[in-house]
């Protein structure tokens, strides 16, 4: 079922750099990949997000330690990854990946989260570099409330520390630690907000996971004839309840939003 599993186009969870589907190549890398929160590729040539283990009692896994930025997004865009076929029930009406609608073009856009890219373009871009986008711990999609239960959720898991925080900096909302309505930046770049982090031990280091943009996950469901998606984590818009790490909004899988970006986990 697309709305339950993503592509119907691969059975594979991810987190190995040959995956079915929207495989890439090498491409040229950007100048513009440095720092300590991303690196390139071995196995692609790619320009991804670094990665930060997330421990737990039944599987550890790896998250990116950002949203995927704009740079990131469009050097896999130059691999002219495949489309999925048109007889998958979610995704095969995809024409093409790209960016719709507005984003950050001011100086150094390539280290701002990509936005304006619909769910099956998030899913696409987790596959094409050997990850998955964030679902369910144990593989596949999260289901029904499992959204915000730690044993279930990679996503959930990550930003509240285990279930130990309401937030990913801790217990009690800090307004000018991320950026939500509160604190209105609109676009920054990922990882640039120090107090917005991760930190406590097995799941530290992983930055935005609330405010900036919020972020896709495969977390669907059908409500008529559409497929909705949950996102996660509350952007720049958005006041201290949808900023906790177990709130969601959703959206449908082919409405992107200009304050709604992804990052991708690893089985």
């Amino acid at each position: 079922m697309g709305a339950q599993g993503g592509f119907g186009w691969t059975a594979s969870m991810g987190g190995s750099c040959i995956v079915g589907g929207a495989q890439t190549t090498a491409g040229s890398v950007t100048t513009g990949c440095k720092g300590s929160l991303e690196s390139i590729q071995d196995c692609t040539g790619l320009c991804v997000a670094k990665m930060a283990t997330v421990s737990g009692p039944r599987q550890t896994y790896s998250i990116d330690v950002t949203e995927v930025t704009q740079g990131q997004y469009s050097e896999w865009l130059a691999t002219n990854p495949q489309l999925p076929p048109t007889t998958d029930e979610t995704c095969g009406a995809l024409t093409g990946y790209l960016q719709y609608g507005y984003r950050y073009t001011g100086s150094a856009p390539d280290h701002y989260p990509v936005v304006n890219v619909d769910w099956c373009s998030a899913y696409a871009y987790c596959l094409g570099v050997g990850k998955r986008l964030c679902g369910a711990i144990d593989g596949g999609s999260v289901s029904g409330e499992g959204y915000h239960d730690a044993t279930i959720s990679q996503w959930y898991r990550a930003c509240s520390s285990g279930g130990v925080n309401s937030y990913p900096y801790g217990n009690t909302y800090e307004q000018d630690f991320c950026s939500g309505a509160d604190a209105p930046t609109s676009w920054i770049p990922v990882g640039s907000l120090s107090n917005c982090v991760t930190s406590e031990s097995g799941f530290a280091g992983v930055y935005d996971l609330s405010g900036s943009v919020s972020e896709w996950e495969n977390s669907c469901f059908l409500m008529g004839d559409l497929t909705f998606c949950n996102a996660r984590g509350g952007s720049f818009q958005d006041s201290e309840w949808v900023l906790a790490c177990d709130a969601v909004t959703t959206s449908s899988t082919d409405y992107p939003r200009d304050d709604l970006g992804f990052r991708c986990c690893s089985a």
